[in-house]
């Protein structure tokens, strides 16, 4: 993708004729990509082109179909970094289940005789433990998508 040129237009990846889009806009959404635009050092049309073909080439490269490189989207984050965070949080996800299972069955046991196990202590231990395990790793992938 090519960098600004001097009155803020895009400059071109290719000799290639251009075609001509419309794109209708809140004023809220205007005023945003407005102020974006400025501090691209764009005009709102260019803007709005750079962004929206680099978060198609994000959203393909996902599926396949990229033409090999990865396009970091407006956060910062590359699309790389994103599979990582979902893994993580996919892993987080299986973790709070198994967890989910083990307090359902301290739960069904306690409703059906009206007494707790004796490992009730050390499976609400192992739920406050995990909890706070999922409450760091969460902590920690916010602090890397800022």
């Amino acid at each position: 993708m090519g960098t600004r040129s001097a009155r803020g237009h895009r400059t071109h990846v290719s000799g290639e004729p251009r075609t001509r889009r419309e794109v209708w806009l809140s004023s809220e959404e205007r005023t945003v990509i407005n102020a974006a635009a400025a501090q691209a050092g764009l005009r709102p049309g260019a803007y709005i082109a750079r962004e929206a073909v680099r978060a198609a080439r994000a959203d393909t490269s996902g599926r396949g179909e990229s033409s090999g490189a990865e396009v970091a989207p407006a956060a910062g984050v590359t699309v790389s970094g994103a599979r990582e965070v979902l893994d993580e949080v996919r892993h987080l996800r299986r973790l709070m289940g198994n967890v989910a299972g083990n307090l359902n069955d301290v739960a069904r046991h306690a409703n059906s005789t009206g007494e707790l196990v004796e490992q009730s202590g050390a499976i609400l231990d192992f739920v406050r433990r995990t909890n706070e395990r999922v409450d760091a790793e969460l902590m920690a992938i916010l602090r890397r998508l800022r």
